[in-house]
């Protein structure tokens, strides 16, 4: 049985500047200069009706979880060994590709149940 392949999830920007990879934005404006750094937001959510259906303020969806991280520059302190699937990108992306990992908590819900109200 030979190797299946690494799969990896694509995910670009509306207007396909930024282009996200994923494996299993956000500008500092200092009034007279803006530093290009980027941040990447990750999150969880538990969306249920559909989108159309958010009107008036009124959002069927629930949030799980939140993280963000600076991907670019890299920050010092966030330094760790590349994963397998990030070598891969960088080798496939080039030089100027930042890698970035997510540390997710254990004790996140692994299912979610709606229950009617009072």
């Amino acid at each position: 049985m030979g190797d299946k392949g690494t799969r990896v999830f694509k995910k670009a920007s509306p207007n396909g500047k930024l282009t996200v990879y994923l494996g299993k934005r956000d500008f500092v404006d200092h009034i007279d200069l803006v530093d290009p750094v980027v941040y990447v937001t990750l999150t969880c959510a538990f969306r249920y009706g559909r989108e159309d259906l958010d009107v008036l303020g009124l959002t069927f969806r629930k949030d799980l979880f939140v993280a963000n991280v600076q991907s670019f520059p890299p920050a010092p302190e966030d330094k760790k060994p590349l994963t397998r699937l990030q070598e891969r990108l960088i080798k496939k992306l080039g030089e100027h590709a930042c890698p970035f990992t997510f540390e997710i908590p254990p004790n996140l819900p692994c299912s979610v149940t709606l229950q009617p109200g009072p």
